[in-house]
């Protein structure tokens, strides 16, 4: 697998940006938890912050909506900001039950590979920072998510699935 499908095709200014943004970031967590291996500390500080950083995002989103227990005001909002650009981010479906969104680029696994980490070490990356979209999600009762394959573990795309709780 060596992530060939992971190219961006939407460019311009401000995306790129953004992305080198991105980038930076995961450049910053790989780097962070490679010297916090050469400690002896284990990536769990890093599954931390970063889940903490999900709850953050989840909050912030939480008190811009009017129901934040709605999951058809979830649906209707999630994925609309600028991650839409940077992810390169597809509806490929949206009902009064189910959200599936695929995400075409990845500026992380973009970042990781200049690294020249290997496959594996990109998988656990991606894993370790999956932990805030997972912790994200936690924060909206009215949903269940599923993370269905990601660009990291050599999908195309990343497949993210919300689907409303009890249904």
């Amino acid at each position: 697998m060596a992530f060939e499908n992971n190219k961006p095709t939407l460019r311009n200014y401000g995306v790129d940006g953004m992305r080198e943004i991105s980038q930076r970031r995961a450049a910053t967590i790989a780097n962070m938890i490679d010297s916090a291996k050469q400690h002896g500390i284990d990536d769990s500080f890093a599954r931390e912050g970063i889940a903490k950083y999900g709850r953050d995002n989840a909050e912030a989103m939480r008190k811009e909506m009017k129901n934040p227990d709605d999951f058809k005001e979830f649906a209707d909002s999630f994925g609309t900001d600028h991650n839409r650009d940077i992810y390169e981010m597809e509806v490929v479906e949206k009902t009064d039950s189910r959200l599936a969104i695929h995400f075409h680029y990845c500026p992380y696994v973009e970042e990781w590979k200049k690294q020249g980490r290997s496959e594996e070490e990109i998988s656990k990356l991606c894993e370790i920072t999956m932990a805030g979209d997972h912790e994200f999600a936690k924060a909206f009762p009215c949903l269940d998510f599923k993370l269905d394959g990601t660009i990291a573990d050599g999908k195309n795309v990343c497949r993210l699935l919300f689907t409303k709780k009890g249904v």
